[in-house]
């Protein structure tokens, strides 16, 4: 959204100095450079809202099946296995 503000800006920008010169309506081009702005605004904005969560604020972590069997495995011989299971030992 960003990027596309930035090109409206320029290329109304560019078209607003050109009206300007020759003399022509510049309305056109006024429009192209507000939707420009309206649209980098808008795209910072939602920049902003996506930033990562800081160091206070909590995540919710859901542990996986490996991080689940914290608990020593047996393995055939019955011996205890200090290292858990992975998937394809289950």
């Amino acid at each position: 959204m960003k990027i596309a503000g930035y090109v409206f800006a320029v290329i109304g920008g560019l078209a607003l100095i050109g009206g300007l010169a020759a003399g022509h309506s510049v309305f056109g081009p006024l429009f192209w450079l507000a939707l420009g702005i309206v649209l980098i605004y808008f795209g910072k904005k939602k920049e902003e809202k996506q930033e990562p969560a800081g160091e206070n604020e909590k995540i919710d972590h859901h542990p996986t099946k490996a991080e689940e069997s914290t608990s020593p495995s047996k393995n055939e011989k019955g011996d205890v296995n200090d290292k858990p299971m992975t998937y394809w030992e289950r």
